[in-house]
């Protein structure tokens, strides 16, 4: 693939409002030059920005100097690295001249090396106007990566412009570096047969690949789903999804900490059930190796209650859900806020994984929840398979069996966030805070990390006295002008 290297003049004379402009140039290259005005704009003075379209088949490094855009299926194919430098703003036309839905993937064999920093993040977001932008503007990001998978170790997702495939046999691949990245108003649906529906979707991704202080809001469906592979997350955000925050399925085994999710909108009615963290083993193939069994800790679900709105949409439903014979281990965290239960362990399968602790949940805080934890099953708890007599003795510990679970709290009194979590983002002056003050939540425990994988804060949740998330999120997205 030809690659064309652009040299841009920004013009900023009167860069008012954002633009939304025709791609131009090349067609056959993925590089194009756009100087035009957006017609809606009228005599507003549009920014010069690069189209970014097809294929990527070489080594190739953008810049921080061009704003680009993400014309339909933008791919990185097997053999190339697509490196984005700091600061680098990359839009998904909403309507692209390409036909389809705009997404940049990264298939098997790829990488992609995004690399901001905690003062210039990486941004991707929707090509609309300020105040234009919605939720599933354009698809968001796949990765595609060479690790296991419990779908015969090959899981196809339609993309639209193609049927991509994740999967392996090396846990060990690498698909690259995100770190300091924004994805916003992502989400849409490629085809009919779109499995992910995701801001961002690892699919068998390796645990060689690194990701960490990643923002994904106002996703139409699902904020991150982890489909597959062992890839480690580490201080990820999601920030009003519709659906379900993080969605981890098909043999994941990925290690995870610093998970926070936040829906702050009182009076949104999400398009279907909705979850903070939603885990399962396979959607029909219920048995299928590897088993879904992802380590948690260190995360904080605040649903639409926790700044006290007194009443939600009843598709707001659990801020934990295992489910198809999902399983795995959930520590030091903290649910908050939610229409349902903290915790639903739901169907026979997952509740018979409490017996053979590939379940387990200890250690972790319930607050302003009516219910902190529920299942639902053919049978009484131990008729399903459950650990001990019922789920209360197997979840507070005050059962006598060996797989019981310790140290949760289902009353926190004083959660202790800073009353920024509830304030107006987009507010003038608006300055975010988000840590944790004088507080009622016990203390974490790391006792089950025998292997030392993760690091060991003193607090339950995801956040402790100082904000992971100060300077590189946005948490007024809607309203930036990324011309300025």
């Amino acid at each position: 693939m030809k690659k064309i290297y652009i040299t841009a003049i920004v013009l900023f004379i009167g860069c008012l409002a954002f633009y939304a402009c025709k791609k131009a140039g090349n067609h056959n290259s993925p590089f194009n030059a756009d100087n035009s005005k957006d017609s809606e704009i009228g005599a507003l003075l549009a920014c010069n920005f690069v189209t970014l379209s097809g294929n990527i088949t070489t080594n190739t490094t953008l810049s921080a100097a061009n704003v680009y855009k993400l014309d339909g299926c933008v791919t990185v194919k097997a053999g190339a690295t697509l490196t984005i430098p700091a600061g680098t703003k990359l839009l998904g036309m909403k309507t692209p001249t390409a036909g389809g839905e705009s997404a940049l993937i990264v298939e098997r064999g790829a990488q992609l090396v995004a690399v901001g920093t905690a003062t210039n993040p990486i941004v991707f977001t929707s090509d609309q106007n300020p105040g234009l932008r919605a939720p599933g503007d354009w698809v968001g990001l796949r990765l595609f990566g060479r690790a296991n998978n419990n779908n015969a170790n090959s899981l196809p997702v339609d993309l639209g412009c193609a049927i991509q495939i994740g999967g392996g046999t090396n846990n060990a691949d690498n698909s690259g570096r995100l770190q300091f990245v924004q994805v916003n108003f992502a989400g849409a649906l490629a085809s009919a047969n779109d499995l992910s529906q995701s801001g961002i979707m690892f699919n068998s991704v390796g645990d060689a690949t690194l990701v960490d202080h990643i923002q994904i809001s106002n996703s139409k469906n699902d904020g991150l789903f982890a489909a597959g592979g062992k890839v480690k997350l580490n201080n990820i955000l999601t920030y009003n999804s519709d659906r379900t925050d993080y969605r981890i399925s098909y043999g994941n085994i990925s290690k995870i900490q610093f998970l926070a999710a936040m829906r702050m909108n009182a009076a949104a009615i999400p398009s279907a059930s909705a979850y903070g963290i939603d885990i399962s083993n396979h959607p029909t193939a219920l048995t299928s190796a590897p088993l879904t069994k992802p380590v948690i800790s260190n995360f904080t679900i605040m649903g639409p209650k926790y700044c006290g709105a007194a009443t939600i949409n009843n598709n707001f439903q659990n801020a934990i859900r295992f489910f198809n014979n999902g399983a795995g281990e959930i520590y030091n965290g903290v649910a908050s806020g939610w229409n349902g239960r903290g915790l639903l362990i739901q169907g026979q399968p997952s509740v018979a994984q409490t017996a053979s602790n590939n379940l387990q949940f200890s250690y972790n805080s319930f607050h302003n929840t009516a219910t902190p934890f529920a299942f639902t099953a053919v049978g009484t708890w131990p008729v399903s398979g459950g650990c001990d007599n019922t789920i209360a003795a197997w979840i507070t510990g005050s059962g006598t069996a060996s797989c019981k679970e310790a140290g949760n709290q289902f009353s926190v009194a004083t959660l202790g966030y800073d009353a920024s979590f509830c304030g107006n983002y987009c507010a003038t002056g608006f300055s975010q805070n988000f840590v944790l003050g004088s507080t009622t939540l016990l203390a974490a425990n790391f006792g089950w990390d025998t292997t030392s994988s993760f690091t060991h804060p003193s607090y339950r949740g995801a956040f402790g006295s100082t904000s992971w998330t100060q300077g590189w999120t946005d948490m007024c997205s809607e309203s930036t002008n990324y011309c300025l």
